[in-house]
């Protein structure tokens, strides 16, 4: 016991601590943010089983929450030596007083409490998150990369900002189609081993099911990859967007064999043609670069001239990065990890799409 159990009960939330969590997100957080207000998604995010994936800090004297460190699972698994998890909202009270880096206590706890190989994190604000797993966890920090494939047959931009109209060549796939599409679990599990994919974070068929089969309000389109002997080798994760008039695919996850990627060239000029996609995106971090690149994307550079959005909810038409921070060298990162794929407001927005 040290001097933040005097003070605080520490432990995991339980299902009778939800409404005071959604009231402290409101409260001190932001007013009016989705999971204040949204119970449905919050226990869709949060809640597996008998869990809730929050480390909360009660005063032992009046019973308020005073901080809370939420966190993702990555998959299912009991195992601590494949169990990670993706840290999410993070927030002790300011104005009360608390004892210092009442937060800091809070992110370490959640290692015990959560049984967890390692902690990862993308979204992370680059003025306070970053530096603080830098100085506290000896973090790596990073920022994802945005490559994306641009349909040059669009006759006007809705979505993107584009001055450079640079076509990139692609890898050509002499091979049959290398895409087939998933429509449920059991599609996945008889086709895909996912078993032989060692990789960072460690992803199951609970994590798919639940992340892309079942989600409450978004549509994903689960894709696997062939390979030249005709077996499944990858899975491809991405989901539609409409927007302002416009229309764009994201690419949020992909698991396996990465060199497959470079054989998708002709299919993603097929698909943005066929479906008048203004580009297709892929936020990573760690995912080989010449893959991407042959497969016929571009970076999004720093100084890229081109404007690819990041933010839909709201639409906001201008760059955005994303930083990710990790202790395990290899770490992957994508788009829908964490928390950065989901509903950011009540659903009356026309830049959700598939509700």
């Amino acid at each position: 016991m040290n001097k933040y159990d005097e003070k605080y009960e520490i432990r995991l939330a339980k299902h009778s601590d939800i409404e005071g969590i959604m009231r402290f997100i409101n409260d001190y957080w932001r007013e009016g943010h989705i999971m204040s207000l949204d119970r449905e998604l919050f226990e869709y995010e949060y809640v597996d089983g008998d869990n809730v994936n929050f480390v909360i800090a009660i005063d032992r004297e009046n019973q308020s929450i005073e901080g809370i460190f939420g966190f993702l699972n990555c998959s299912n698994t009991t195992d601590k030596t494949k169990k990670d998890i993706w840290g999410s909202m993070w927030k002790v009270v300011e104005t009360h007083d608390n004892i210092p880096f009442l937060g800091i206590e809070l992110a370490k706890r959640v290692f015990e409490l959560s049984g967890c190989r390692t902690q990862i994190g993308n979204g992370a604000n680059p003025k306070t998150t970053v530096p603080l797993r830098r100085m506290f966890f000896g973090d790596k920090v990073a920022k994802m990369r945005q490559y994306y494939y641009l349909n040059t047959e669009i006759d006007e931009y809705r979505i993107a900002i584009i001055n450079d109209r640079n076509n990139i060549e692609y890898n050509i796939n002499e091979n049959e189609k290398v895409l087939v599409r998933f429509e449920s679990i059991d599609d996945v599990k008889k086709h895909f081993d996912i078993e032989r994919i060692e990789s960072i974070p460690y992803k199951d068929y609970w994590y798919i099911n639940k992340r892309f089969f079942n989600h409450p309000y978004y549509k994903y389109t689960v894709f696997g990859l062939r390979d030249e002997d005709g077996k499944i080798g990858a899975l491809m994760i991405g989901r539609e967007i409409k927007c302002n008039g416009g229309k764009v695919f994201r690419i949020v996850d992909y698991m396996g064999d990465q060199e497959l990627f470079l054989m998708l060239g002709k299919e993603f000029e097929t698909m943005v043609k066929e479906h008048g996609y203004e580009y297709i995106d892929f936020f990573t971090l760690g995912f080989n670069e010449e893959y991407i690149l042959r497969a016929g994307f571009k970076l999004r550079s720093d100084n890229d001239i081109n404007v690819i959005p990041n933010y839909f909810e709201p639409f906001v038409r201008e760059n955005a990065d994303i930083w990710a921070h990790y202790k395990l060298d290899g770490t992957l990162f994508f788009k829908a990890d964490g928390d950065q794929d989901r509903p950011n407001q009540l659903l009356n927005t026309s830049c959700i799409e598939n509700i």
